[in-house]
């Protein structure tokens, strides 16, 4: 009837287009024009209506969807079709709307698509974009993601406020401030008479002590934004202190801006905890393999060295250890992703120079020494109860002993007896169904302070010493042969390698 202009009784008018309908199907499938038809105002006796807000072409789909309940959403009309949708209250193809935005997301648009969705109050897209966002920006984006938001259109159109949150977050992944940097460099140029009395703004968000000396001095303190800034010039200040003061005293310098951001998806990581420096310290670095240089993290909560180290459940636990003063039982925790250490329960046993392994989700404390004899002892922990308990001694007191885990059983590499006082060349399997220690076959040499690890399945024995002489030879185990094997030495003699 529409489309053959029968019993029509209104022409609907937007811009030049003319659409001829029938009131009483407008106002059944639209609220909007059942409230023009149906109320007082003088469109409801009108012959013909004019609707300023919506162009011709898109009130033409939106009537032909309400006789035929068809509407075809592309990229080249949906950000014009689903404003006039909300309009004329058309719930259905707002919806179809959102839904082909949602399919629509990526890196370069996300952005653009979030900002659309908070204009016209799209709840649902909204969320979905802001997700999205959070994925791309926080938590798994490539570097190359980064570098291509950052450069395209909607992120230079973003307002100060959103810049500010995506450059704040601790969660931002990136290979190098460096691109913080230059991501705010390209926004304040983007509209530069406007935006440049910002600059003092957004620097307070990127760190500039992250970075290193040389591109401080020949990219940063060379940009004119931050010349012609005072605020930006003491930042820059900052940043160079931070690097003059010795490594051990940048942590007092801790502010938002020396924090290393730490997303949950975190890079490969290497970590030295504590140590003798000569005294026991509470320093903590890493090592970004990929930035390839150390950080300064979070310090541990004492002075620690001598200490067990594991990682267990995405956090790193320091185990018992020496303070410079005592052996002692306290246990803590680091969460890479806050940057902060936390106590957890102590141990029942005082210990350093132990061994630390995690076998089937709970970490074990092997051995040690309590400052007066070595230890049989050991006791595991249960991160869900945050208890210690003990389970069976091994046969030997072995303290400066090395652990490894091979086919689910913690294996005691060597240590020193402390009652005969000899190094030892035996080890011992732990079974934790049976809950027994038995002895497997002796290293050719004895070994304490040797280092342990394991590679494809085989338990390897790298250095320590046997009383008077520190050694540089290697031995590997095999748990299926049940037998130990010469491999070729190290260049230089080690003990207590970790």
């Amino acid at each position: 009837l529409c489309s053959q202009n029968l019993l029509c009784d209104v022409t609907i008018v937007a811009e030049d287009m003319e659409i001829t309908a029938h009131r009483v199907v407008l106002a059944a499938c639209s609220p909007y024009f059942h409230a023009m038809f149906t109320g007082e105002m003088t469109e409801s006796r009108a012959k013909r209506v004019r609707i300023k807000e919506v162009d011709g072409w898109t009130l033409r789909m939106l009537i032909d969807y309400i006789y035929t309940a068809e509407i075809q959403v592309t990229e080249e009309n949906v950000q014009v079709l689903l404003p006039a949708a909300g309009l004329l209250q058309l719930q259905d193809v707002k919806r179809t709307c959102c839904e082909f935005l949602e399919s629509q997301l990526h890196p370069i648009n996300c952005l653009g698509i979030r900002a659309f969705a908070d204009m016209h109050a799209c709840t649902e897209l909204l969320n979905k974009a802001n997700t999205y966002a959070g994925k791309v920006f926080l938590f798994l984006p490539t570097e190359q993601h980064f570098s291509d938001v950052v450069l395209s259109e909607e992120y230079l159109n973003l307002g100060v406020e959103q810049v500010c949150s995506l450059i704040s977050s601790d969660k931002l992944t990136i290979a190098s401030e460096e691109k913080v940097f230059e991501a705010v460099i390209a926004w304040v140029n983007h509209d530069k008479d406007v935006r440049q009395e910002l600059m003092a703004r957004l620097m307070e968000h990127v760190r500039l002590p992250l970075l290193s000396r040389e591109y401080l001095v020949q990219r940063v303190e060379e940009e004119i934004l931050v010349k012609n800034s005072s605020a930006c010039k003491d930042y820059l200040i900052e940043a160079m202190k931070y690097h003059l003061l010795p490594t051990e005293q940048r942590a007092l310098m801790k502010s938002t801006r020396t924090k290393l951001r730490t997303p949950v998806s975190l890079p490969k990581l290497m970590m030295v905890v504590g140590g003798q420096a000569p005294k026991a310290i509470r320093s903590v670095e890493c090592y970004d393999f990929k930035e390839e240089r150390w950080h300064q993290v979070a310090e541990l909560p004492s002075r620690r060295c001598r200490a067990g180290m594991v990682y267990m459940g995405g956090m790193v636990y320091a185990v018992g250890g020496f303070n410079g003063s005592l052996r002692v039982r306290t246990v803590d925790s680091y969460d890479p992703v806050k940057d902060q250490w936390t106590s957890v329960a102590n141990m029942q046993d005082r210990r350093s120079t132990l061994g630390a392994a995690v076998l089937n989700g709970l970490l074990y404390a092997v051995g040690g020494f309590d400052g007066s004899t070595g230890l049989s002892s050991v006791e595991v922990y249960n991160l869900k109860t945050n208890e210690w308990f003990h389970v069976a001694p091994m046969n030997t007191r072995r303290s400066s002993v090395g652990v490894g885990v091979v086919g689910g059983k913690l294996y005691a590499v060597g240590g020193y007896d402390g009652a005969s006082r000899q190094c030892l060349s035996s080890v011992e399997c732990y079974d934790a169904n049976t809950n027994e220690w038995s002895y497997v076959a002796e290293m050719s040499t004895r070994r304490s302070g040797a280092g342990v690890g394991v590679l494809n399945n085989l338990l390897y024995a790298v250095g320590g010493h046997d009383g008077p002489l520190v050694r540089k030879s290697v031995e590997v185990f095999d748990p299926v042969a049940s037998a130990w094997k010469q491999v070729a030495d190290m260049n230089m003699c080690r003990r207590n390698a970790g």
